[in-house]
């Protein structure tokens, strides 16, 4: 009877937790301009997680990107106010076209930025529905490309703006 009742408190304790994440979310939000649309590419399904990462420094090798989101790796999203950086909104508006006002809106719960051999992913998901929409970005710092996979309902569309990039099994799961 302790386990269940020590059960329902942590998980009650993590809603809550989540909750709050979600009200500090909706204070930030991104401008909307004219969209493109870009053509999706084979799906690259993946699961949204909630753990948490520790802060590293920014990518310190030579010829590499460094923006946003290589600067700010264990930070989440909402953080870092990454939907209002001008240059990552316009080059998802770009990516996503007509997706992206969607994509912005149901980022509610959020992953810090991870990454593995200088590709970073972030992660968010609908408040209260992470399976019924989620999206996943990542970023390869080596060729400035990103990659956006959104899931709605177990139909995954993917956009790549140079390529698809090659995700390790390892960052998948982070």
């Amino acid at each position: 009877m302790k386990k269940i009742m020590t059960g329902a408190l942590a998980l009650s304790l993590f809603v809550s937790i989540v909750s709050c994440k979600k009200e500090v979310k909706t204070e930030t939000s991104a401008t909307t301009d004219s969209l493109n649309t870009a053509a999706p590419v084979d799906s690259m399904a993946t699961a949204p997680k909630t753990d948490s990462a520790t802060a590293s420094a920014p990518s310190a090798t030579s010829g590499k990107t460094e923006n946003i989101i290589t600067k700010n790796v264990g930070k989440y999203p909402h953080e870092i106010k990454f939907f209002e950086d001008k240059n990552i909104t316009e080059r998802l508006k770009k990516l996503v076209g007509a997706q992206y006002d969607e994509m912005v809106k149901f980022f509610n719960v959020e992953s810090p930025v991870t990454s593995e051999n200088e590709i970073y992913k972030l992660n968010g998901c609908k408040q209260h529905d992470c399976p019924g929409y989620s999206t996943t970005i990542y970023y390869d710092s080596k060729n400035d490309n990103l990659n956006v996979s959104i899931d709605k309902n177990g139909k995954v569309t993917d956009f790549a703006e140079k390529g698809k990039i090659t995700v390790s099994d390892v960052l998948k799961a982070k």
